[in-house]
């Protein structure tokens, strides 16, 4: 009996990680989707900005926070996918200080 339920439960675990990682793999094919749209309205000379704030649970004042700005030299230029980046450098930067 407990052989026979340690593998239903090894099996349920499988199924649940391989519907987790559908579920992450789909939700990144949206995001690149909707990243090459938002890339196809931007035009030469287009101000892109970025502000965001790192707040820690139960506090009001930001640990972080920021403004990125940048300007396409083209159209369709990927200015967005730079400053996500440098927000989360800074971000990780600032959570794993000790």
């Amino acid at each position: 009996m407990f052989a026979v339920v340690a593998a239903h439960s090894a099996v349920a675990a499988s199924a649940a990680q391989a519907a987790a990682s559908a579920a992450a793999q789909s939700a990144q094919q949206q995001a690149i989707s909707q990243l090459a749209g938002f890339n196809g309205q931007i035009k030469s000379k287009d101000d892109v900005n970025v502000q965001y704030q790192l707040v820690q649970p139960g506090q009001t004042t930001p640990r972080v926070q920021n403004a990125l700005q940048g300007k396409a030299k083209s159209d369709g230029e990927d200015v967005l996918t730079p400053m996500l980046q440098a927000a989360a450098t800074n971000v990780l930067t600032e959570v794993t200080k000790k």
